[in-house]
């Protein structure tokens, strides 16, 4: 394999960013991991998919280098790394699914999206407020007792919307730490171009 089939195999362009590769490796690693597929080439497919994602992630080339930077980084890869990611790729693909999931690479594929976090919290918001309000306007309006809405329904209501909250306030303290670790992983790159081109 080289360089360029890398990209083809994980289905990405060329210049696709961290997070479409981290989703792109755990989708085929899904697909292909042999405890999952039981066609003939399953483990030799899933070993190739490990293999590209350990070297995309490692080597993001497309931080304004040049090619001839390119095939160093590619030729450093082959000469010094590419059997260990393939011994631990073969590692893994005797694995089962699930000890897989428990991996440090499959663990670096989780990519959580900053708009479903937002959306959340926002719903969670609606949820909590119209629980209350909406519980306090129907008890004004009422007026008979049968009228009077259920104490019951709205704090099934307000539980859920609080739950959800935390649920939401959770995943955005894991998204603003992915977010630190990408601003840190592109500033260690910044300074390591930097040092290589004094």
């Amino acid at each position: 394999m080289n360089l360029w089939d890398y990209y083809k195999i994980l289905g990405i362009q060329q210049n696709a960013s961290d997070d479409v590769i981290r989703k792109a490796y755990r989708k085929k690693a899904m697909e292909y991991h042999p405890d999952r597929n039981n066609s003939p080439d399953a483990q030799e497919m899933f070993i190739r998919i490990t293999e590209a994602y350990e070297y995309l992630i490692s080597h993001p080339w497309r931080r304004n280098i040049t090619e001839e930077e390119v095939r160093r980084n590619y030729q450093a890869w082959i000469d010094y790394r590419r059997a260990e990611a393939r011994k631990r790729a073969e590692a893994y693909a005797k694995a089962s699914y699930a000890e897989f999931r428990k991996s440090p690479i499959y663990k670096s594929t989780t990519v959580i999206d900053g708009t479903m976090v937002f959306l959340g919290l926002l719903l969670a918001t609606m949820v909590i407020f119209t629980s209350v309000y909406g519980y306090i306007y129907r008890m004004r309006i009422a007026g008979t007792p049968k009228e009077e809405p259920s104490l019951m329904l709205a704090a099934v209501s307000l539980i859920i919307g609080i739950s959800y909250m935390i649920i939401s306030v959770i995943y955005l303290s894991a998204w603003i730490a992915q977010q630190k670790k990408k601003i840190r992983r592109s500033e260690d790159g910044e300074q390591k171009e930097n040092q290589e081109s004094v």
